[in-house]
Formats: C-alpha cells, sequence, structure tokens
C-alpha cells in the first residue's frame, strides 16, 4: 500500500478535504493517549481550536503542510511545520491513519519534512510529543532526534507543558 501512496506539499489548505477531520482524529487520539499517560484531562477543543487559527502558517513562506494521499485521493497522512523565530522548524501534528500504519509513511512523510526545511535553510528540526506516544517516540529517535529543553518561541498550552517530551534534530547544510 505504501508505495502507492504520493506525498505532497499543500499550498492551499481549501484544496484538501478532509484535513479538519484528520486534524480532530489526531487530537482525539493524542488527548486520549496524553491522558492514559499522565491521567491530565484535555479539552480536544483546547488543542484543535489553536491549529485551526493558525492553519495559515502551515502553508504560507515560512511553513509547510505535507500530506499522504492514497489512490483514491483520501489523506492517509499529514506533518506540517512552520518557522520559530530561532530558525528551527517547529514540527506538528503527524498523524497516520490506522490502516496506513507500519508501512514506512511516518518516516516518508519525515523525509519531505527535512528536504523541505532544508530547502528553506532552517537550522534543526523540533518537535514536541506527549509520552503517550512512545512509539512516536521511538520513531522520532531512530531518525536522529535527540531529546532537547522546551523552546521558548514555540507556543504551548501551559496546562500540559510539564508532561511533553522536546525533542530536536539538527539540519546539516
Amino acid at each position: 500500500m505504501a508505495e502507492d501512496i504520493r506525498i505532497d506539499v499543500i499550498g492551499d489548505l481549501a484544496k484538501v478535504p478532509g484535513w479538519v477531520d484528520m486534524l480532530r482524529d489526531y487530537i482525539s487520539l493524542a488527548v486520549a493517549r496524553h491522558e492514559a499517560a499522565t491521567g491530565q484531562v484535555v479539552d480536544p477543543d483546547s488543542q484543535i481550536g489553536p491549529t485551526l487559527a493558525q492553519a495559515d502558517k502551515y502553508v504560507g513562506p515560512d511553513g509547510r503542510f505535507i500530506v499522504a494521499r492514497a489512490p483514491d485521493s483520501r489523506i492517509v497522512g499529514m506533518v506540517m511545520f512552520h518557522r520559530l523565530a530561532t530558525g528551527k522548524a517547529e514540527v506538528k501534528r503527524m498523524f497516520i491513519r490506522p490502516e496506513a500504519r507500519r508501512s514506512g509513511l511516518a518516516r516518508r512523510l519525515m523525509a519531505r519534512l527535512e528536504a523541505e526545511a532544508r530547502a528553506m535553510g532552517l537550522s534543526a528540526l523540533y518537535l514536541d510529543t506527549t509520552s503517550g506516544f512512545p512509539e512516536a517516540i521511538a520513531l522520532y529517535r531512530s531518525l536522529g532526534f535527540d531529546d532537547a529543553q522546551h523552546d521558548a518561541t514555540s507556543v504551548q498550552d501551559p496546562t500540559i507543558l510539564e508532561h511533553l517530551v522536546f525533542m530536536e534534530k539538527t539540519l546539516s547544510p
């Protein structure tokens, strides 16, 4: 299945039907995993709203919205980033639909994201994830990410900050 999936950089979110539903599915999963790992209850809307309100920064000159499309054009994976004031790419909302998992698709999305960030002259990839995603943490480590400190230029929900794992990968020119 993975070889039939196309990776696209999106310039206009209006031309990507289903991305908001996919975002909601991701947030629902992330909130459930976060609650299971930490016991902290989080309102999904507190996480969805800010992403929707700032969606343009992921498709403008300082960001990229990357999707994986099945042969029927359905979105089966996504990841996005935007430029932080520190010159790093902040990676957000990596998600692969269940039917496309364990196929190497996350690695393909991250490889495309890294190439886009490098082409923009960014110095590093920076991300956070909840401790409720041990498989994501393992993936990021296998891709060369190391543990990092919170980058103060990254806006975070202060109510969950202490439960996040921060990671970074330096990009060579």
